[in-house]
């Protein structure tokens, strides 16, 4: 077993958890045992089932209790929003996706994509009472748009949007913009230039995107 298998499970048998915990407490400070929960809890999440969901969801909130480290806060929010979204809790997730937001306001220094992904549920589960709050998120962090992947969330949450509120000329240009992103083959970094490309698309919204464009 590698020195930080540990902290990287994707099984949470009793032996597991022991493990875990016995490393845990000899961890020597607040940071280290607050960044160990969040990747562990991560790691769990990854599973993609509900009974691992409840167990990150578990560690995430016992970070949050003992150990809420203000570099940790944010990254850990969304997780737990991730999780919500499994279990189907999806307005308390929307909840944390706030928390994770306002972290990022007060910590810049660590960023995440729940900006994104605050609007990607919204158009998802169609809810159409957090539009203005969809557009307003991403219009206030509009300077992270840097791969082409942002690129094409940024424009597809606005073209669903517009188009949802009748606005068919807008919803077009939004529309196309995502599908140009999503054409992408470099990222535009030199050093990296498969570094945040559009690879997978949830169908139902790329499939609703080129209806728009045309």
């Amino acid at each position: 077993m590698g020195k930080e298998d540990w902290y990287r499970k994707t099984t949470w048998s009793k032996s597991d958890k022991e493990e875990f915990f016995e490393r845990l407490k000899r961890s020597r400070t607040s940071f280290h045992k607050a960044q160990y929960l969040r990747i562990q809890a991560s790691h769990l999440q990854s599973v993609g089932t509900i009974e691992m969901a409840n167990h990150s969801l578990e560690l995430l909130d016992l970070m949050f209790k003992e150990f809420p480290e203000k570099s940790e806060l944010s990254s850990a929010f969304l997780q737990k929003a991730e999780c919500l979204i499994i279990l189907g809790n999806i307005q308390q997730a929307i909840y944390e996706m706030r928390n994770t937001l306002q972290s990022e306001r007060e910590f810049p220094n660590v960023k995440t994509y729940a900006w994104l992904e605050f609007g990607w549920t919204t158009i998802i589960y169609q809810l159409s009472d957090l539009y203005n709050e969809t557009l307003d998120v991403l219009n206030e962090f509009k300077s992270d748009l840097i791969f082409p992947i942002d690129k094409y969330r940024w424009n597809a949450i606005q073209a669903i949007i517009e188009n949802e509120r009748g606005n068919k000329n807008a919803a077009k240009n939004f529309a196309f913009s995502a599908l140009e992103a999503s054409s992408l083959s470099h990222s535009g970094f030199r050093y990296h230039p498969k570094i945040g490309l559009v690879k997978n698309t949830k169908e139902e919204i790329h499939s609703k995107l080129i209806e728009l464009a045309n």
